[in-house]
């Protein structure tokens, strides 16, 4: 907050300066207009008042007309011309604050006597009373265009304190209503991040702090963006941990039955329900094996440093481990195409999730047929991509189900295998194991049947530590 009261204070500071220089610069406008309106007057009145009388008495009301008309253009003012009784003599309407002033013969009067005109600085009026050749009496006026700077230096005045106080009194509005734009969205961010702190994940910044287009507003924003991303991972933590407590109960359960019925059994069952006992215990094994090995690639723990390696020939080695087991069962595993393909990264853990994937086809594709491995070496517009593609011959997946395969603990729960085999958390792993590397997987649907894994790794780019 440090950094805020001192923009407040450093705007404070630029405001009453730009605030005390706007009125010098009033006051010194103001006198300069003045002045120039003085020098106008001085150098109309008299002069010109008497040889407008003149003329009039002369030469006629016409005459008077022209040459006030030809005066008006060189001295960018309005002339106007009475008698001594405020009646006007030329053909033109003057304004009632002029005819007011033209009947006010005890002032006009009283200024004639001192040889000075009746003048009214605020709105530009001057008047001059003079006689004519015969003595009758001429009232000569003009009207210079207002102008507000006058009115304003009037109205602050000259004296130093009441121009400090105007200053003030200015800067600390402005200041006010700045310091309020920029702390009444900061106070409501603030609110937002204690309301998350304290566990209220749906929280979000208020409406009008999103709709601002400066920084304050793009902040409110990426906080959306940051609170949505929390609730997800904490809401997907919950779950994983509500699916692993319901994984790990079912083959315990399964184990206690058996523990009890082995307490009662003939010697003939025995060795049934210690086998069975064996079974439940492997898979358990097993089920706490694969969390170890998701937590520590979500985590980055016992990573090894990267290194380049032949992906090519990992595939390979992948695709003959899994041939051997494949053939136990009448199937097969086969490389249709091979690329040459050289990355960096973390050989071990690409070479588990590809494992996870073949030996999930494996499983699902029938008897006599194969899982076919091709990859392919891609030239794209800025970077090299490998794209490994893995397919079964097998039923596939529900359509509604392939965005949800890679989640752990996620089943095809039409096949049968899938839950007598395997704990759903293969594919998780896999998933983890590929975006660690900077890549992406997804799966679909042969037309023909069957389920196509594709693994698309960055080769040119390097895997994130």
């Amino acid at each position: 907050m440090q950094s805020l009261f001192f923009k407040i204070f450093l705007g404070f500071c630029i405001v009453v300066v730009l605030v005390g220089f706007s009125l010098e610069t009033s006051s010194i406008l103001a006198n300069y207009y003045e002045v120039r309106w003085q020098m106008v007057l001085h150098s109309i009145m008299p002069m010109e008042a008497e040889k407008s009388a003149r003329l009039y008495e002369q030469s006629g009301k016409q005459a008077v007309e022209d040459y006030l008309d030809d005066l008006q253009r060189q001295k960018s003012v309005r002339f106007y011309f009475f008698d001594e009784d405020g009646n006007s003599l030329l053909d033109r309407g003057a304004p009632e604050l002029i005819i007011k002033l033209a009947k006010a013969k005890e002032a006009l009067n009283r200024t004639a006597q001192q040889n000075l005109s009746l003048v009214d600085p605020r709105r530009g009026i001057a008047m001059r009373l003079v006689p004519g050749p015969s003595g009758k009496k001429y009232n000569l006026a003009f009207q210079q265009s207002p102008t507000l700077i006058m009115p304003v230096s009037e109205a602050v005045g000259t004296h130093p304190y009441r121009r400090l106080l105007v200053v003030g009194l200015l800067g600390a509005a402005l200041c006010f209503l700045l310091a309020r734009h920029i702390t009444r969205p900061v106070t409501r961010l603030r609110a937002a991040t204690r309301e998350i702190a304290s566990g209220k994940l749906k929280t979000r910044v208020d409406a009008s702090v999103r709709r601002r287009h400066d920084e304050i507003g793009t902040l409110g924003r990426d906080f959306d963006r940051m609170a949505e991303q929390i609730e997800a991972l904490v809401t997907a933590q919950r779950e994983l941990l509500g699916d692993v407590s319901h994984e790990l109960r079912s083959p315990l359960a399964r184990m206690i039955v058996a523990l009890g019925l082995l307490k009662h059994a003939s010697p003939e069952e025995v060795s049934d329900y210690v086998s069975r006992i064996g079974i439940e215990a492997e898979r358990l094994d097993k089920m706490i094996g694969q969390l170890l090995t998701l937590t520590r690639i979500e985590s980055g723990a016992e990573l090894t440093q990267r290194e380049t390696f032949d992906l090519t020939n990992l595939i390979q080695e992948v695709a003959a481990d899994g041939d051997f087991e494949a053939r136990a069962h009448g199937r097969e595993v086969k490389v249709v195409r091979a690329d040459a393909c050289t990355m960096s990264g973390y050989p071990e853990m690409l070479r588990s999730a590809i494992e996870n994937v073949v030996r999930n086809a494996i499983r699902y594709t029938p008897d006599g047929t194969s899982v076919e491995i091709t990859i392919a070496l891609l030239n794209a517009a800025e970077d090299k991509q490998a794209v490994l593609r893995i397919r079964d011959h097998g039923p596939g997946v529900p359509q509604l189900m392939l965005a949800n395969i890679f989640l752990p603990f996620q089943r095809v729960v039409e096949t049968a295998e899938a839950s007598s085999q395997g704990a759903g958390l293969g594919l998780a792993i896999a998933d983890r194991a590929v975006r660690m590397h900077n890549g992406s997987i997804r799966a679909v649907n042969a037309s023909d049947g069957g389920l196509i894994v594709e693994i698309v790794l960055p080769i040119a780019s390097e895997a994130r530590p």
